[in-house]
């Protein structure tokens, strides 16, 4: 099983290459998916790269954190948000046709990945029987 500190590493070591290509070399990423980028999609992929790098950069960093906390809660639920939000879209984008089939690649990892803060999120939580000790 792995550990949070792991995953985080995973997750950082998947998004901060992502993030920096998408920033700087949209329209080579984009092209993979065979999705044709004019200038407001040039700004809007390198605006989602500089959040991917973000994230990136932010797990990567809370490797560190120890125990429960609210900062770790954040960080947990706001990757969560991400990538599940992300799941459904680049589904939707695969599906109708606006991505091409690498598209489900890309919209099984962010399930995976929401799947992960879940379950760490879950674990992170206390009981109530134990918050009341």
């Amino acid at each position: 099983m792995t550990n949070l500190k792991t995953f985080f590493t995973i997750n950082a070591t998947m998004f901060i290459p992502f993030g920096i290509g998408m920033l700087f070399m949209p329209s080579i990423l984009f092209g993979m998916l065979d999705v044709n980028l004019d200038g407001d999609g040039l700004l809007m992929a390198s605006t989602v790269g500089s959040m991917l790098l973000s994230f990136g950069i932010i797990c990567f960093i809370a490797r560190g954190i120890e125990g429960p906390s609210m900062e770790l809660q954040a960080i947990l639920l706001g990757n969560l948000s991400f990538h599940a939000i992300d799941s459904v879209l680049t589904f939707k984008g695969a599906f109708t046709g606006v991505m091409n089939n690498l598209g489900y690649v890309f919209s099984i990892m962010h399930l995976l990945f929401a799947i992960g803060f879940l379950f760490f999120y879950l674990k992170l939580k206390p009981t109530k029987a134990a918050a009341k000790n």
